[in-house]
């Protein structure tokens, strides 16, 4: 099914990959690029089975069913928050790659201090107003702003049904704590699926002024009457897809495929995903945000993102 020009698929569709406890690829990607990516691995990995790609994950819990079956020399995911916890990461040995295959400009200063992983590509999130839904106010331009004051009830917040145990929550818990997240919550008129804000009349009642969501679907959203789509001036928030491999020769064959630009396109075409990928021209608006190895590798991490989920959702 295609919506202005951009594919999507039918759930359905999605799971296809061949289930195996041998793949040397384990893979959790956004369903838009699902299909695409696969048909790239099919060409360039001649066996099926040596890979295992499915639908991104949240959270703690899919890293520890991965690993109870699996034993990849490769993993990705977008679920960073329950990888770099994972003590089979360290156990295992897995690292980065370096910076030859993974060295875009626009990642420069993601690079883990550790080098356990690499970001691979990222799901971005930027904000489309409503402009008929201003009321003479300024329209945003920091992720700070969504704090504010003047948009209380005027935010549509996007979640998949899993979002909340992921990152997303954090860049608002870096800056403003406990009650930068409350003062988010008092701002959210609806929190709704990306798919659902997209729609016309998506949304009951009073519409929002304020859409945030992944710029794939901003794109969307913004071609329709009165809608206009906002990079964030300090940055885009990204939820990073990473990928963390073995030193062996089967990983780096894997993440010599994985690596080659004609795959970073895929993402950055297909998903709007920008790519880390060297040689991969992402074509930004503007810059990205990261919320920092040091964040994420705190410990306190998995609480402070049960906290922010629990705050958020207590009033619904």
């Amino acid at each position: 099914m295609s919506k202005g020009g951009i594919d999507f698929v039918r759930e359905e569709e999605l799971h296809y990959t061949a289930e195996n406890k041998e793949a040397k690829l384990v893979g959790r990607v956004p369903c838009v690029v699902q299909l695409p990516f696969q048909d790239y691995l099919d060409e360039h990995i001649s066996d099926r089975k040596e890979y295992n790609i499915a639908l991104a994950e949240f959270g703690l819990s899919w890293v520890d069913d991965i690993f109870r079956e699996c034993d990849p020399d490769v993993f990705m995911g977008t679920g960073i928050e329950g990888l770099v916890h994972h003590p089979a990461i360290k156990e295992k040995g897995y690292r980065t790659s370096g910076k030859t295959l993974l060295g875009n400009a626009d990642f420069s200063s993601f690079s883990d201090p550790r080098e356990m992983f690499d970001i691979y590509s990222c799901i971005p999130l930027v904000m489309v107003v409503d402009t008929a839904q201003s009321k003479g106010r300024n329209e945003p331009e920091t992720f700070s702003d969504l704090l504010s004051s003047a948009f209380e009830n005027s935010i549509a917040f996007p979640d998949d049904g899993h979002m909340f145990d992921g990152i997303i929550l954090t860049y608002v818990h870096q800056v403003a704590g406990d009650d930068g997240i409350r003062r988010l919550r008092k701002n959210i008129r609806a929190i709704v699926h990306p798919s659902q804000m997209i729609k016309p009349g998506g949304i009951e009642g009073e519409k929002p002024y304020i859409y945030l969501m992944p710029w794939i679907f901003g794109e969307i959203k913004a071609r329709q009457k009165g809608m206009k789509l906002i990079w964030f001036s300090d940055g885009a928030p990204i939820l990073p897809l990473v990928v963390t491999s073995k030193p062996n020769p089967e990983a780096e064959r894997i993440m010599a495929i994985l690596c080659q630009p004609e795959a970073g396109r895929i993402f950055r075409e297909k998903g709007f995903f920008p790519s880390n990928i060297t040689g991969v021209k992402n074509a930004l608006p503007g810059s990205l945000r990261f919320v920092g190895w040091d964040y994420i590798y705190d410990p306190a991490l998995p609480e402070i993102i049960r906290r922010c989920k629990k705050i958020m959702t207590e009033n619904e």
